[in-house]
């Protein structure tokens, strides 16, 4: 009896607990879903720039500078929809567990039941006032009176505990089913996404094709990664500005609650220790431009670099160089698509010119981890790198490892 009342227990706790994980899971995937609409709306926009330029026009670094732009937004999109399966994958999980459990409930409950009837059974020749008053002691009478009515009211319980699990078993089964359908839909929008971006990949290259033998458009794509290297400077004050309130907001409160973009930084790997010692960012490649000052022989023009440039082979990955968390995702004209990862004791990396984006905001990185591919440009397929303490950016060729 005491076993089966800890088995109710365990299986109430689950029940109360997936009505607080349900609604956290569904929230989070409404603000998926939110963020969906939110990017598919800017895909369209950029569609309906490039449906209203004539031919000419859209042989054009603006024209590549959107097409980039759309695959950043691409990659965004296919990323939330990994994110919103994962998190159909868990509710399933969780709608699956206490199914079973209630299957479990109800096979218990009905083999209960069905002592009880063969014990009916045997004793329905039974008097029940006749084997009240047979008693041979008013003690056994009432024992005798007191077993009658717990087996009545058992019998009652057991049915209205079997009938309420069943309708609980029916709507369960009914939420796996919706939840499997949407996971079905959420795979195939994601394999049509996919679709399109290498659809738009194609666009890129066959337009780069066009680009890449004209002097002025390169002098122009120059000029823009001269004029983002002031863009990166500020997005790498505004994040140092937002763990700054953060960490504020985390000493007023004592604790994390609910503050979105807001880590432990402590937590991770050392990376002042990886001085001289940290991976590259690509496996193979050479330094085309080297941190600091760059003269452009062939433009005559001079470039203050950041970071360094690395020439790398097509659609080479890009790797995290240590343990951080993924900062910002953005789109610079001049550098295309970046993404800013934050380290421990206050550094940061920067890798631009990446596509097909394979990580979200808020993600925590391995050093290793891919965070997505070189970008082809009109000079090649080269991924420019920065390191940043605070507001310092830093020379990357004393950081990096040698080869």
């Amino acid at each position: 009896m005491m076993h089966l009342l800890l088995k109710y227990k365990i299986i109430f706790i689950l029940l109360f607990i997936s009505s607080i994980t349900f609604p956290q899971v569904k929230d989070s995937i409404n603000v998926k879903n939110r963020e969906l609409k939110r990017i598919r709306a800017e895909i369209t926009q950029l569609e309906n720039e490039l449906k209203s330029k004539s031919l000419k026009e859209k042989e054009s670094l603006q024209t590549l500078e959107i097409i980039n732009r759309k695959n950043l937004l691409i990659s965004k999109l296919i990323n939330n929809l990994i994110a919103e399966e994962n998190e159909k994958e868990k509710l399933i999980e969780k709608v699956e567990q206490n199914s079973k459990f209630i299957e479990e409930n109800i096979q218990n409950l009905k083999d209960q039941y069905s002592r009880y009837v063969v014990w009916l059974y045997k004793h329905q020749g039974i008097n029940f006032w006749k084997f009240i008053f047979d008693a041979e002691s008013f003690n056994q009478m009432l024992v005798r009176y007191q077993y009658f009515k717990y087996i009545s009211n058992k019998n009652k319980n057991l049915l209205d505990k079997l009938n309420y699990n069943k309708g609980q078993l029916n709507n369960l089964k009914d939420t796996l089913e919706i939840q499997r359908k949407e996971k079905e839909l959420l795979a195939n929008q994601k394999l049509k996404e996919k679709n399109e971006l290498e659809k738009i990949e194609k666009e890129k290259r066959d337009l780069i094709s066009i680009l890449k033998h004209d002097k002025k458009i390169i002098a122009k794509e120059i000029t823009s990664k001269r004029q983002a290297e002031i863009v990166i400077k500020n997005l790498i004050a505004n994040l140092i500005e937002r763990d700054r309130k953060n960490k504020i907001k985390k000493f007023e409160n004592n604790q994390y609650k609910n503050l979105s973009q807001s880590f432990d930084y402590k937590s991770l790997q050392s990376f002042v220790e990886l001085k001289g010692r940290l991976g590259w960012p690509i496996k193979e490649g050479k330094i085309i431009r080297p941190f600091g000052e760059n003269k452009n022989e062939k433009l005559n023009t001079i470039t203050l670099n950041y970071g360094i440039d690395i020439l790398s082979k097509i659609k080479s990955n890009v790797l995290a160089v240590a343990e951080g968390i993924v900062s910002a995702i953005d789109w610079i004209p001049g550098y295309g698509s970046i993404v800013i990862l934050t380290h421990r004791d206050d550094f940061r990396t920067v890798y631009g010119h990446i596509s097909n984006i394979a990580v979200k905001e808020g993600e925590k990185l391995k050093a290793g981890s891919v965070l997505g591919q070189v970008n082809e440009s009109l000079e090649g397929n080269i991924l420019h790198f920065e390191i940043w303490n605070e507001r310092n950016y830093q020379n990357p060729e004393i950081w990096l490892s040698r080869r």
